[in-house]
């Protein structure tokens, strides 16, 4: 990905360099286990209606996931794929015991390296997060994300457990462990998910404080069908209003701007004519897909907020090689950039910067496709207009 400033003037690259058609995937979201110590209101997994995780393994099985790792051997070795990411997931993959990933990560190695190197992620709610976790992911050289949503009164809003009991303490002694030599070691970043009611800038200010590697604000997943909190309409701007306050203050603070906040950093690339790495921005071919406990293959892991069966394939990695899976129309439509876009999308002068929106923010149940204009669609407008605008002076 280019750095900033490594260009110097804003240019429009050509669309054609967006949407090449590719057949690899380098990146795998592993879901190691299908139940969660939390319940947040706003959980794609568990509160949209899809209930497909009440019918999967509660943990992936060592048959599941060496034959997985056969499936990758053969995707990388056919395809000359380098690097592969895997990202443990779950639900929470610190229900996992610590044995598992001690042989998870030995056996992608001896499976994969020399030809393939492998690197691992996890992102976690970070209550269960402990000392000895911190030693054992240092060890292993697994980067660790924790989900916190800013001070106690926002994060205990929607992150909650079960039974109604708020989880922010418990994040936080998980968070406190990342601070250490060994926990800044592995830290990956932070995820946020934005809650319009709070001030941006008071929650950027409460995670700054621990300078975190990243911060990734993510708006609540939705459809067309299922505006998420906060959206009142299509045209409601609460979205873009509430990212544009937190990039004024972060791009005007030179103390601030230089901790990276992803979607800003992502536009701003993309600006200068750069390539993303982040799915929800850019028409770049989007190279990752999810394996559930079960071994099935699936799309985009939060689609599941579309519709219930949206996230479903039909495949799994005992009777599909990952070419099928490609090849997979769902999959195509995350691959083929300006040419999954409806024309509005493709008349648009930031396409090439939102590239349409997030795929699982497209979905419209009036025709059960996903080739609309993201929910967010103008709120992105108004935030990348902005954010060119302060560029350019």
């Amino acid at each position: 990905m280019t750095k900033l400033g490594e260009y110097n003037t804003p240019f429009k690259p050509s669309p054609g360099n967006y949407y090449l058609m590719t057949h690899l995937i380098d990146s795998l979201l592993v879901k190691v286990h299908s139940r969660c110590n939390l319940m947040c209101d706003y959980c794609y997994e568990y509160n949209s209606g899809n209930t497909s995780w009440r019918s999967k393994p509660k943990e992936m099985s060592k048959d599941v996931y060496e034959q997985m790792l056969v499936r990758v051997k053969e995707h990388c070795d056919c395809h000359q794929v380098k690097e592969m990411f895997f990202s443990f997931h779950g639900g929470e993959p610190l229900l996992r015991q610590p044995d598992w990933y001690r042989y998870a990560i030995t056996k992608a190695r001896t499976v994969l390296e020399p030809n393939t190197s492998v690197s691992f992620g996890m992102q976690s709610n970070g209550t269960l997060l402990t000392m000895e976790w911190v030693e054992l992911l240092h060890e292993l050289n697994i980067g660790y994300g924790i989900s916190i949503d800013g001070p106690k009164e926002t994060h205990d809003k929607y992150r909650v457990h079960s039974n109604g009991d708020p989880s922010f303490d418990l994040t936080m002694d998980g968070l406190r462990l990342l601070l250490t030599p060994k926990g800044r070691s592995i830290w990956g970043g932070v995820l946020s998910v934005i809650d319009v009611d709070s001030d941006p800038v008071e929650v950027f200010e409460f995670l700054a404080q621990f300078n975190p590697p990243s911060i990734d604000f993510l708006e609540p997943h939705g459809s067309w069908g299922d505006l998420p909190s906060g959206k009142t309409s299509y045209q409601d701007l609460t979205y873009g209003q509430w990212l544009i306050r937190l990039f004024n203050f972060w791009f005007d603070h030179p103390d601030y701007s230089k901790i990276p906040i992803r979607k800003f950093d992502e536009i701003i690339e993309h600006c200068y004519g750069g390539r993303g790495s982040l799915e929800s921005l850019g028409l770049e071919p989007v190279t990752l897909v999810t394996v559930a406990t079960d071994g099935m293959v699936e799309s985009v892991d939060c689609i599941k907020a579309a519709h219930p069966n949206a996230h479903y394939l039909g495949m799994n990695i005992y009777e599909n090689t990952f070419d099928d899976i490609v090849d997979h129309p769902m999959i195509k439509l995350r691959q083929i950039g300006m040419d999954a876009l409806d024309q509005v999308c493709k008349n648009c002068e930031h396409v090439l910067i939102c590239g349409g929106g997030y795929f699982a923010h497209r979905y419209d149940p009036s025709d059960d496709s996903f080739s609309h204009r993201t929910i967010y669609c103008e709120d992105l407008k108004l935030l990348i207009g902005h954010i060119r605008r302060r560029l350019g002076r």
